[in-house]
């Protein structure tokens, strides 16, 4: 409850475009989003350039957007900027790593283009909707590698199992949710 009193605290900042906004922000988040963009970007000042990008968007875009959960946006900023720097350096040579997320999700869901749409937004719905579903333990594995990033071998030692297990729990996750998308129409 605190953390977000203290992003209501934030917003309202960048709402009266008080440039403290971002400075403020750094310093709560700048660890976290540094981490998030490092477990996608490999160089260091790329990752770095990540984050400073994240920064900017969120002073663009606060206002009209109002965050409730402002670490939530900006871990979607950042993860949004880290694809674009990934692309933009590699059009022929893709990330390892956003390659591998990628084939494990595009058994489930269609391939759209990243740009926010109304299809994007319906299926956004619909897997936060398979999310409430999930026990929790289940729930925080997948976000952990499809939201944050985070490898196989991260997961593991942060839960305390083994590789094998997370593989099979989210190999039977994805399972899950492509059944799920598809009693919804939603066809890979």
């Amino acid at each position: 409850m605190v953390e977000h009193e203290n992003d209501r605290e934030l917003v309202e900042l960048y709402l009266s475009r008080d440039e403290s906004a971002v400075e403020r922000t750094e310093r709560r988040y700048g660890k976290r989003l540094m981490g998030l963009a490092k477990s996608f970007l490999s160089d260091m000042r790329d990752a770095e350039e990540c984050v400073n990008d994240t920064y900017l968007k969120a002073w663009r875009s606060i206002p009209p957007q109002q965050p409730e959960d402002l670490f939530s946006y900006l871990a979607r900023l950042c993860r949004c900027t880290a694809y674009n720097i990934i692309e933009k350096q590699q059009t022929a040579k893709r990330s390892a790593q956003l390659v591998e997320l990628t084939h494990e999700m595009e058994e489930c869901i269609p391939d759209m283009s990243r740009d926010a749409s109304p299809d994007d937004k319906f299926i956004s719905a619909l897997i936060n909707e398979f999310l409430d579903t999930l026990p929790h333990e289940k729930c925080d594995m997948f976000v952990k590698r499809y939201w944050y990033g985070e490898s196989v071998e991260q997961i593991a030692k942060e839960m305390g199992f083994t590789k094998s297990k997370v593989k099979t729990a989210l190999h039977r996750t994805r399972e899950e949710l492509r059944r799920f998308l598809d009693k919804k129409g939603v066809r890979p």
